[in-house]
C-alpha cells in the first residue's frame, strides 16, 4: 500500500463524503493526515485497525520519522507499535509497552477476523455450497494462522499462508484456489482486496 492520506471535505457539495482515504486527494479535500487522526478518524470512518495502523506507519515514514511527530502523535505511534523499540522507549517502560502489546494483539486479530468474514461472505455468495465447502476445508488451518497469528504468505512470513493459497504461490502453486474449476481472476482479486484491506481505500 502506498502513502495514503486522510482528506476532509471543505467543498460546497452537501452529499460529498466528509473524509477521504487515498494517495491523491480529490479537489476540495484538505490533507489532515496525522497519526492521531489515522486512529481516531479511521475508526470513526469504519476503517479496520490494521488499515489504521498501516496508514499511520506510511505517514510516519513519509514525514520525518518518530522524532518529527507532534507530542499528540507520538503516544499513538508508540502505543500501536508503529515505530521500533528505540523510539517506544523514549515514552514508555517495558512494562507499559507489554500492556499496549496485549491490546495491539487483540485489535489486530479482530481486524483480521473482520477481513476473513468479508471474504467468506463474498466467496460463498458466488459459489455453490459444495464449492464453498471445498474452499472452507482447504483453508481451515490457513485462516486460523492468518487470523490468530497474522501469517499471510511464504514471501512475507517464511511460512506458507492463506495468501499463497488464494494466489496459487509457494506450496500452493498447483493446489491453490487458481487450480479450481470455478476459479476466476475477478474472484481472486476481490478476495485479496478484502484480505489486504485495500477495500478501505477510496477509489
Amino acid at each position: 500500500m502506498g502513502y495514503l492520506k486522510i482528506g476532509k471535505y471543505y467543498g460546497a457539495n452537501p452529499s460529498a463524503s466528509i473524509y477521504q482515504f487515498k494517495e491523491t486527494l480529490d479537489t476540495d479535500y484538505l490533507d489532515i493526515s496525522c497519526v492521531e487522526y489515522w486512529f481516531k478518524i479511521g475508526e470513526e470512518a469504519g476503517k479496520d485497525y490494521i488499515y489504521q495502523r498501516t496508514g499511520s506507519m506510511g505517514y510516519i515514514t513519509n514525514n520525518g520519522g518518530f522524532d518529527a511527530l507532534t507530542e499528540y502523535d507520538k503516544p499513538y505511534a508508540a502505543q500501536n507499535f508503529c515505530v521500533d523499540k528505540t523510539d517506544r522507549d523514549k515514552l514508555y517502560t517495558d512494562s507499559e509497552q507489554e500492556s499496549y502489546w496485549a491490546t495491539y494483539i487483540v485489535n489486530s486479530q479482530t481486524a483480521r477476523q473482520q477481513r476473513w468474514n468479508k471474504v467468506k461472505s463474498y466467496i460463498s455468495y458466488r459459489l455453490s455450497k459444495d464449492q464453498s465447502n471445498e474452499i472452507a476445508n482447504d483453508t481451515i488451518i490457513l485462516n486460523e494462522k492468518y487470523i490468530y497469528y497474522g501469517i499471510e504468505s511464504k514471501a512475507l512470513d517464511n511460512i506458507d499462508g492463506l495468501f499463497d493459497y488464494v494466489e496459487g504461490t509457494a506450496a500452493y502453486s498447483s493446489t491453490g484456489f487458481p487450480s479450481k474449476s470455478y476459479y476466476t481472476v475477478e474472484l481472486k482479486n476481490q478476495v485479496m482486496n478484502l484480505l489486504t484491506g485495500t477495500y478501505n481505500t477510496d477509489s
